[in-house]
């Protein structure tokens, strides 16, 4: 401690100088001075560096404000005023990287600024490791869109049921909220199922905007595809078909031959499981949910599958005749053909995002 005790005298005159420059230099050095010798010190040695840092941090510009709080910020014994001093700071520029990344501010200090402070506070608060229930059931509450984003987006916060219930509601007006909640684990059954409904209908909602004159179709196809997945329509193909298809499926794909081409190789000559296996691998969904659709009464539910990976025309019109017959009436051909064209690749994602997340939250 003798370093520390020959420049706190230079606290007192660096004070009564007034001058800017010496304040900072002095700070600088006694924060560097800490930095080297935290892992050797006790308590009470981190309480001594704690009363000179904190003085003179008032006595500081802005700039080295900032700079104390980036140096101090993953200094796992920090002192506590020090750090409290900073978090408390208006400004977040200098509060944010201790509010973001410090563990030396207590709880009851995290929830007072996160009532108290502006977004960008809460933005920050919102990207720490471990957020107890008490600050984020403030942060889903007074949070903006980016704000509540984010905290949702952390895996490592904690919600309660209040929060949880604030985070559905938000999700039925935010598109992106309710993908980020659709992948997190921990999200309670009721408020899963409320979530699904509340993306339904959004869903619902985006996609009729996009497809003028075919809402009729659209109805179906979220109603009778997604009720397929869930319900468990028997599928043309069967399981069996689809395990024994995934070995020379995936031995394609690893070989880096799993194209568009392949598939549709793999529909003309009557290898239909493997197609659909294939089709699955490529969309990123399990195969059974991709043979459910391809067996629903309708053929929207396959249309949103292979528009949504880019396929193109020939391919769906291929699988369109397994699944309808060689024989395939023309209307049918003209009907899907139509619906291929107005159906955009990203509406046609947002279907399928919708579609996976619903067969997460209930498989069975």
């Amino acid at each position: 401690m003798q370093p520390l005790k020959s420049v706190v005298s230079e606290v007192e005159d660096s004070i009564a100088s007034g001058e800017d420059a010496r304040r900072v230099d002095t700070l600088r050095r006694i924060t560097t001075l800490f930095i080297e010798q935290s892992p050797q010190l006790n308590d009470e040695h981190v309480a001594v560096f704690d009363e000179v840092i904190v003085r003179l941090a008032h006595e500081i510009e802005f700039r080295a404000r900032v700079e104390m709080a980036e140096r101090l910020a993953d200094v796992s014994n920090a002192p506590l005023k020090t750090m409290r001093d900073l978090a408390f700071d208006e400004n977040v520029a200098v509060a944010g990287p201790v509010l973001e990344r410090s563990t030396r501010i207590a709880e009851a200090d995290l929830v007072s600024i996160a009532e108290q402070r502006g977004q960008q506070h809460l933005l920050a608060i919102s990207g720490r490791r471990d957020l107890p229930t008490a600050v984020t059931d403030v942060i889903v509450t007074r949070g903006d869109e980016h704000v509540v984003r984010k905290v949702a987006n952390n895996e490592t916060a904690k919600f309660s049921e209040t929060g949880f219930t604030r985070l559905v509601e938000r999700a039925a007006e935010d598109a992106e909220l309710q993908d980020i909640l659709h992948g997190r684990g921990d999200v309670p059954a009721h408020h899963a199922s409320a979530l699904i409904a509340a993306a339904k209908e959004r869903a619902r909602a985006e996609i009729m905007g996009s497809m003028s004159g075919r809402t009729d179709l659209v109805n179906e196809a979220l109603d009778v595809g997604t009720d397929a997945v869930m319900a468990g329509a028997g599928p043309v193909v069967l399981l069996a078909d689809l395990i024994a298809a995934e070995p020379e499926v995936t031995a394609l794909e690893n070989r880096g031959g799993l194209t568009e081409e392949a598939i549709a190789r793999y529909v003309k000559t009557d290898k239909l499981a493997a197609a659909l296996v294939g089709l699955a691998h490529v969309a990123k969904m399990p195969a059974e949910m991709v043979a459910n659709a391809f067996g629903a009464p309708h053929f929207d539910p396959l249309l949103f599958i292979v528009r949504g990976v880019r396929f193109s025309w020939p391919t769906f019109k291929a699988l369109l005749l397994v699944k309808a017959g060689r024989d395939a009436p023309q209307a049918l051909l003209k009907s899907a053909f139509a619906s291929y064209e107005s159906l955009s690749v990203p509406t046609a994602q947002r279907v399928m995002r919708f579609v996976a997340a619903r067969q997460r939250v209930a498989p069975d």
